[in-house]
């Protein structure tokens, strides 16, 4: 007999270890680049590959994982992955890179819009929130750990040494997988025999769906450009990859401290109100950043960041998917993480132009502000359609 419990715990370990090896290699994407003679728009381009590869497929993986293939479509996700970190070690062109970048957008397109519908799936009914929360701070130790580790491992080794750590990631995410599925028992054994009807579909039309989406999407373009072009900015100015890794830890750490709480706050008083506070957090972080980009200034910035982060991420998937039935929500799951690739799409090739334009990598300060204030905004129609 399979247990809920245990299975979902497992998924939470290998979400934890999936993302880790993607945080890994965030601090060295921009000065690896830079390596293959990479200029700021193509940085951004190659940036923007795996988002563009994940935005075009996660709604179909989203559609195979609603048919019971929840668990096979995350260790999918976590093979290549495997695939990608040894493109990555290999890459000694542009070309080769742009591969591995588009082969890391497969790997997320398959993980992550199962394993958010997996937590749901498990989660008990009045506790679907707090398990998303868990599921967040897996990321949010990801983050936590995974830019240090890759920042430091790049400046004492060489880029190499990090992406065979990604791969190691990989394949640890892809063993407890399959423990995971045996344990959750029936739960991978059935088949979703109801198929998705249009009744059902149109259920995401709601401004409940369509709200969290416009604000994920300002929000995702807003943070490329911080995972984009400040490690860039860095170096620049002569500053080691570590640099950057400290701050994106700093965020994911202070990220930890709120994503559980929050997901089980937003189960009781609602999902917009904790989303609102955590987006006005990270306009607050972005002004401060604006006004000293510099360490350690910019690391207050980036705790106050990862504060907001914590409470954004869980309370907006509650909001989204947490009332779907279960047969769209692998697809919805898919179309909701869409706006994040979007984001993540637009972001770089947005601000990778505004350098060029202006000549320098600080212009782009003065617009993270602006686009979280537009996901604010986003959610505050979300508020006003719960009253109708």
């Amino acid at each position: 007999m399979g247990s809920p419990l245990k299975s979902i715990w497992a998924v939470h370990l290998a979400t934890l270890a999936f993302f880790l090896g993607i945080m890994i290699v965030a601090p060295v994407i921009s000065p690896f680049s830079i390596s293959l003679g990479a200029t700021p728009l193509i940085i951004g381009f190659l940036s923007a590959l795996t988002s563009i590869t994940a935005f075009i497929m996660r709604p179909i993986f989203g559609l195979i994982s609603d048919r019971g293939y929840r668990f096979e479509t995350m260790m999918l996700g976590a093979f290549l992955g495997c695939i990608a970190a040894l493109i990555y070690a290999s890459s000694s062109n542009i070309w080769i890179f742009a591969v591995a970048r588009i082969i890391h957008g497969l790997a997320s397109a398959s993980f992550l819009p199962a394993s958010i519908s997996t937590a749901i799936d498990l989660a008990p009914p009045d506790r679907v929130g707090e398990t998303l929360g868990w599921r967040s701070t897996m990321f949010g130790v990801s983050q936590l750990a995974g830019p240090g580790i890759g920042g430091y491992i790049s400046d004492l080794t060489n880029y190499n040494t990090t992406f065979i750590a990604t791969l190691i990631l990989s394949m640890i995410s892809l063993g407890v997988l399959f423990i995971a599925r045996r344990w959750a028992g029936k739960y991978t054994s059935e088949r979703v025999e109801r198929k998705s009807s249009f009744r059902d579909i149109r259920r995401l039309l709601k401004l409940t769906f369509i709200c969290p989406m416009i604000a994920v999407a300002f929000y995702a373009i807003s943070y490329s450009g911080v995972f984009t072009f400040l490690p860039a900015l860095y170096k620049e100015l002569g500053l080691g990859a570590s640099v950057y890794g400290l701050y994106a830890s700093v965020q994911g750490g202070f990220s930890i401290l709120t994503r559980a709480t929050s997901g089980r706050i937003a189960d009781r008083k609602g999902p917009i109100p904790v989303a609102s506070l955590g987006l006005i957090l990270v306009i607050v972080s972005y002004l401060l950043l604006y006004i000293d980009y510099l360490p350690p200034a910019a690391y207050i910035a980036a705790s106050i960041f990862g504060i907001g982060l914590g409470l954004i991420v869980p309370s907006l998937q509650l909001l989204a998917l947490g009332d779907l039935p279960s047969e769209i929500r692998g697809f919805a799951s898919g179309i909701y993480t869409m706006a994040f690739d979007l984001g993540f799409l637009l972001g770089p090739l947005i601000m990778g132009y505004y350098i060029e334009l202006t000549g320098s990598y600080t212009s782009i300060l003065t617009l993270f502000p602006i686009f979280a204030t537009f996901s604010f905004i986003a959610i505050q129609f979300a508020r006003l359609a719960k009253h109708d």
